[in-house]
């Protein structure tokens, strides 16, 4: 299973304009801090992660087809979807034992 931040870095693999590098990233990181310490339905927390991952496919993939986007999107939301669970789980830990992070 991958970290959250070698997700992004996987999934921002083919986007050349820093701007838009940063921006995805920042909103995915900003959804896992949402997820980790608040209570979000993952249900809309999966749809929004396949939007991002969706308009970045159709960008870094423009000549697939778009059922093989569809597919790899939803793919991809689902890993982000792991990753995040485990990564929330470390935060809330760190926070209860009060470990700095």
């Amino acid at each position: 299973m991958l970290r959250v931040t070698d997700l992004i870095n996987k999934l921002l693999t083919g986007l050349k304009d820093p701007e838009l590098r940063v921006s995805i990233a920042s909103t995915i990181n900003y959804l896992l801090d949402v997820y980790s310490y608040s209570n979000v339905d993952e249900d809309e927390l999966r749809k929004d992660l396949y939007d991002i991952c969706f308009d970045v496919f159709r960008v870094t993939m423009g000549g697939s087809p778009k059922e093989e986007i569809v597919n790899k999107s939803k793919d991809m939301a689902e890993e982000f979807i792991r990753a995040f669970k485990l990564a929330s789980v470390y935060r809330r830990a760190m926070s209860k034992w009060k470990v700095p992070m």
